[in-house]
């Protein structure tokens, strides 16, 4: 997962899949490249840092253990540094970045990812267009304003549009060197003013951050295809005024 690269079509050459799944709670454990922490069930396996420093896309997790605990919420990365995964109102998207057949998405194993789960959900409005600049910030005061605590983890969803985007499929390791301002992977991009669609996105606690997101950033969020089909890590991303943001109610 990278902060920049050539602009392409995202949909060019992506195998999906989609498994519906409902909702339900996990047990709370620990350690090193598996963190759990409630409320909300959140779940992460892998680092974030790691893949950036040392390029460590080796699987983590495998998708079809992750899914039997039926969490509502994920985004995260294809091991071998192949694709994106997305969960998204209980059903895995997974997109990969080459053309070609490609393994069932639920025997399929993560790199990174991250998990949460929410009972239900309380909507927001948004009034009017937040750049990218003010995301996370707005994310953050929405949660207070609707009785989240943003000092933790949550789940969070959207559904209308996004502005001033650029987003991602991973679709292979460099196999070169790793490291700050140095590509995490071979990607295929796609960036613009305005994309319709839906956001599948976790803000987390400050000690999460550089392991289920990039280093000094609170969220990691996906951009899922109106028809819900297919997936992308969103680099940059603002929201468009109308738009509903999903918070989970307390």
């Amino acid at each position: 997962m990278k902060r920049r690269g050539r602009r392409g079509f995202i949909a060019f050459g992506l195998a999906v899949a989609v498994l519906p799944l409902a909702a339900a709670a996990q047990q709370m454990t620990g350690s090193t490249m598996h963190v759990v922490q409630q409320p909300y069930n959140v779940e992460s396996w892998g680092e974030f840092r790691k893949m950036m420093m040392t390029g460590d896309f080796t699987p983590k997790v495998r998708l079809g253990e992750v899914m039997a605990k039926h969490p509502t919420t994920g985004v995260g990365a294809v091991a071998d540094a192949r694709g994106e995964i997305s969960i998204f109102d209980g059903k895995l998207i997974v997109s990969y970045g080459k053309p070609g057949p490609q393994p069932d998405a639920i025997s399929d194993s993560a790199a990174l990812l991250a998990v949460a789960s929410a009972d239900n959900w309380q909507t927001v409005t948004v009034d009017r267009d937040v750049p990218p600049a003010d995301v996370e910030s707005y994310i953050a005061a929405a949660a207070k304003g609707h009785g989240v605590d943003a000092e933790k983890s949550f789940p969070f969803q959207a559904r209308g549009s996004l502005v001033s985007y650029m987003m991602h499929v991973n679709a292979a390791a460099t196999g070169g060197p790793h490291g700050m301002g140095l590509p995490m992977a071979v990607t295929v991009v796609s960036q613009g003013d305005r994309q319709d669609g839906q956001v599948a996105g976790l803000y987390v606690s400050r000690d999460l951050m550089g392991v289920a997101t990039h280093g000094g950033e609170r969220t990691h969020a996906h951009w899922i295809s109106p028809d819900g089909i297919s997936t992308a890590h969103l680099d940059q991303w603002g929201l468009k005024s109308g738009t509903t943001l999903l918070l989970p109610r307390p």
